[in-house]
């Protein structure tokens, strides 16, 4: 018993009057899009000043920030069948009618949200049809 107790007594080493202890933890970046659309109707006729079709919510940690990144399938043009309606897209302060815009961001440690709206000029002579794009937002860590 008593070479039991021995090995369970604690052992003092000579030496310093302080110790230390590195700690290290990583926070992994994340970054996501939320898009919220509105109940906008086009009026592919009349036109329409930059018209709010959707908000979207922007989260980002990376240290450096994130550009977020629009595209339309159809190049900024609404289709239907082979007729086409050019528009501008407008996100926030920046615009594009080629379908195609990018927005840097600096890191700010909360959710940002940008409104997305779309610009129709007036046209008298539209083909009938349902006319439709799609609009992919993309986010990612710079």
């Amino acid at each position: 018993m008593a070479g039991l107790s021995l090995l369970a007594s604690p052992v003092w080493a000579q030496g310093s009057t302080q110790g230390s202890i590195t700690l290290r933890a990583t926070v992994a970046t994340t970054c996501a899009v939320t898009v919220s659309a509105g109940n906008a109707t086009l009026d592919l006729n009349a036109g329409s000043a930059p018209l709010p079709v959707a908000t979207v919510e922007e989260r980002c940690n990376a240290a450096n920030g994130y550009t977020v990144s629009l595209t339309s399938k159809n190049g900024g043009s609404l289709s239907s069948g082979t007729a086409t309606i050019a528009y501008t897209l407008q996100y926030g302060d920046s615009s594009s009618s080629n379908g195609t815009l990018s927005a840097a961001r600096d890191v700010t440690g909360v959710g940002r949200q940008t409104v997305l709206s779309v610009l129709v000029p007036a046209g008298t002579q539209r083909q009938a049809g349902q006319y439709e794009d799609t609009v992919t937002i993309a986010i990612a860590a710079k």
